[in-house]
């Protein structure tokens, strides 16, 4: 009799989901997603307010970027250590220290600094949340719930290009950085209810037993893919408005709407990855497809000579199934960390991966723009489609690559 209640109550803590705590962690997500967008719709108040050059600007709507490329692998393997509550708690209260310092801010310089500490409040939001998003969810969910959670950069950035006219409005460029503070404070106290102490594992890993589990190559063939991902997601949502307006004379308003547009898309397509994944398509499958159709849709795009209103379908179309990529990249971490309980640090690895695309991708793009115009982009997207599905394809021989592989994998 007790051996088939406590069958029962295993079963019952394998598949139930905490929504509830997996809504608050998906919230922290899109908020500190809004404080990396806060910074594009404010870059007109603040050259006006500091006389700052483009160059300042770029370097300050940068370092999130920067930060996470240099620091997430790190933080990943330091939230393993001491526990992914206490970084999430961390991650917030920098979030609201820097917006704080940011809000208050009298030059440029110190406006940078600020941001520094934001970038170090986003790397540990990042990089736990997901983490405990995974530990709420049941074994049946647990690919469902890291596909909603790859949409939270696509879902933030949308909230702040919608919100941002009201809060400059309100507030001047200052109003999304107070918003940083007071968004912060709420979600620490909520993370502080929800989550309780550190939830360090009781079977701890040595960082050398952490790293050690980084040494196969698994880990780095999904972070490669990713880079590639984000290098060519970033690179048309970062130069579409000026494509547009030097391709097809559109103006400002008109360009943001079809950028707020593309980006939204990006979220659908992520919540479709996490649910196929969930539904038993093997992963490496999805990676494969949609990457492969991102090279077309975005070769297409800039080099193809079609009518404008297809070029825009074609935009939306990469956005969309580019979205099923990210969300089936996080559909198998939980597989390939379940050897050494090193997920906090193969999600630091593959964060710190996309942040080096997010930075390679504008700058590579703006460099092929400028030596053959916006026709040589499109070739560069066959390109990094061909090294996305060659990764991916030796990836897939890992037995943890394997579609059954998630159904065999404990929390850790």
């Amino acid at each position: 009799m007790m051996t088939a209640v406590k069958t029962a109550i295993a079963l019952a803590d394998s598949t139930d989901t905490d929504w509830p705590r997996v809504g608050l962690l998906m919230l922290c997500g899109v908020f500190v997603a809004t404080q990396v967008g806060k910074l594009p719709p404010a870059m007109p108040a603040l050259r006006d307010h500091f006389g700052a050059s483009l160059v300042q600007l770029g370097w300050i709507s940068s370092v999130f970027n920067l930060i996470a490329a240099l620091i997430a692998l790190a933080a990943g393997l330091v939230a393993d250590r001491v526990g992914r509550r206490t970084v999430l708690k961390l991650g917030l209260l920098a979030l609201g220290m820097g917006a704080l310092l940011g809000a208050g801010s009298d030059g440029i310089g110190l406006l940078f600094v600020s941001r520094v500490v934001e970038g170090l409040g986003f790397v540990g939001i990042v990089v736990a949340a997901p983490a405990l998003m995974r530990e709420a969810a049941g074994l049946p969910r647990q690919r469902l719930v890291l596909g909603l959670w790859s949409s939270y950069m696509a879902l933030g950035m949308t909230a702040m290009l919608l919100a941002a006219p009201l809060l400059i409005g309100l507030l001047g460029w200052r109003g999304g950085w107070w918003m940083g503070v007071l968004g912060s404070a709420l979600l620490l106290l909520a993370v502080l209810r929800a989550f309780p102490g550190s939830g360090r594992a009781a079977a701890q890993q040595t960082t050398p037993g952490l790293l050690h589990g980084l040494r196969v190559t698994t880990p780095w063939l999904l972070a490669g893919c990713f880079t590639v991902y984000t290098l060519q997601w970033m690179a048309m949502m970062v130069w579409l408005p000026t494509f547009l307006h030097d391709e097809f004379h559109l103006g400002l308003g008109q360009a943001t709407v079809v950028v707020a547009v593309v980006i939204i898309a990006n979220a659908p397509g992520n919540w479709l990855g996490g649910y196929l994944s969930q539904r038993g398509l093997a992963p490496a499958h999805l990676i494969l497809a949609s990457g492969l159709v991102m090279g077309v849709t975005g070769w297409a795009a800039f080099a193809a000579d079609l009518d404008p209103g297809l070029r825009f379908a074609l935009c939306v179309a990469f956005s969309f199934i580019g979205g099923v990529l990210p969300a089936s990249i996080y559909a198998c971490v939980p597989a390939v960390a379940a050897r050494r309980q090193n997920f906090g640090s193969v999600n630091g690895l593959v964060v710190q991966a996309s942040n080096i695309g997010a930075l390679l991708g504008p700058p590579l793009a703006a460099a092929l723009v400028a030596a053959s115009g916006w026709r040589g982009v499109g070739p560069a997207y066959l390109l990094t489609s061909a090294l996305s599905a060659l990764l991916i394809v030796l990836a897939a021989r890992a037995p943890e690559m394997r579609p059954g592989a998630a159904a065999r994998v404990s929390h850790g």
